[in-house]
């Protein structure tokens, strides 16, 4: 026997998910390009310093810069908008 003014159970929603796959990969590939990009910088700036006797010449290759930048910012930009989300 049911009662009549017994409220229906609602089915709970589901638990939000973590944080997806996708984002961890572009964090991933954001910290390395830093990484290397930081390294690399940090490199030439010693080798220049350090070096009183012997020239230093260095090339700077504009695609990978272009690629680590365009990592960098793509990690940046994708924690800023989750950031946003959640507020």
């Amino acid at each position: 026997m049911s009662r009549g003014g017994a409220a229906e159970k609602q089915p709970k929603a589901p638990p939000a998910a973590g944080t997806p796959i996708w984002v961890w990969v572009i964090y991933a590939f954001g910290i390395l390009a830093a990484a290397i990009f930081a390294f690399s910088v940090l490199f030439t700036l010693g080798a220049l310093l350090l070096s009183n006797d012997v020239p230093v010449t260095y090339d700077v290759s504009a695609p990978a810069v272009i690629l680590w930048g365009v990592l960098m910012l793509a990690a940046v930009v994708t924690w800023v908008v989750r950031r946003r989300q959640r507020r």
